[in-house]
């Protein structure tokens, strides 16, 4: 499988301690797709509701969307999700934006409380995996049960 940065960001804007120079936010290997913990910064590094959690969950939902699209895929495409949150209330309002991204079958996901993230004012942090299937699709024609065939060749 062949690994493929899909997407950097400078991480030494967005100010978090002992970051500095590139990192890489989406990883393609194969199908699979990777994405960094996606906060309330915007990928160009300017946070996204100071104090607001549902503000910083969207911001995160539209990071992820946006890097899975970059990646070749699409919101339906992810698998898996790790949801931190600095405080146990703001799973009430940050989980319905989340739940928004996705139709009616949302990818597993776990939540976890945490004392805190990276930078004070963060107060979310989504990780997100993805299965990406771009291969080419040939459409066989239905298969017929053994017993379906059966009943039709009595009946001539």
């Amino acid at each position: 499988m062949k690994k493929k940065v899909v997407y950097t960001v400078d991480v030494s804007s967005m100010g978090m301690p002992g970051s500095a120079g590139r990192r890489a936010e989406c990883i393609r290997l194969g199908n699979f797709v990777y994405l960094t913990g996606q906060t309330g910064f915007a990928l160009d590094g300017k946070l996204v509701g100071l104090g607001d959690p549902a503000a910083q969950a969207r911001q995160a939902m539209e990071n992820i969307k946006t890097l899975m699209e970059a990646a070749g895929g699409k919101m339906s495409d992810v698998v898996k999700l790790l949801v931190f949150v600095t405080d146990r209330t703001y799973r009430e309002t940050a989980y319905p934006v989340i739940r928004s991204y996705f139709g009616e079958v949302r990818p597993c996901q776990t939540g976890v409380v945490v004392k805190g993230l990276a930078k004070e004012e963060l107060l979310i942090e989504i990780d997100a995996w993805g299965y990406v299937d771009d291969s080419p699709r040939r459409r066989a024609a239905p298969r017929r049960s053994a017993s379906a065939t059966r009943r039709t060749s009595r009946r001539r």
